[in-house]
């Protein structure tokens, strides 16, 4: 098997799981509880985090996986990290970590 599709996600599901398995449950209970147009701030920072840990500049599966799930033919590395930060918000969103009751 190649070394890169070892190291890397070719999915954004793969690409979710990975982040999930690193994040402390505080920063998975920080994520849950922000709004969706709060994300586009994560992805300033933490997206810079995804683009770089998943090499999304060289990593065509996970771009190919990323633009199928928006619907479109070609995407940009920092469309990719939203795409895959908005997934695992999505994921988080419906796990057991604490949310913030109203």
């Amino acid at each position: 098997m190649d070394e890169s599709k070892q190291l890397f996600p070719g999915n954004i599901d793969a690409a979710v799981d990975t982040l999930l398995s690193e994040l402390s449950f505080k920063d998975k209970t920080k994520i849950a509880n922000m709004s969706e147009v709060d994300l586009i701030k994560l992805n300033i920072s933490y997206g810079i985090y995804v683009r770089n840990e998943f090499r999304l500049w060289a990593n065509d599966a996970l771009l190919a996986s990323c633009a199928s799930y928006a619907g479109v033919n070609t995407i940009n590395p920092e469309q990719a990290s939203y795409i895959i930060i908005k997934e695992l918000w999505e994921k988080l969103q419906n796990s057991n970590v604490l949310k913030v009751v109203k």
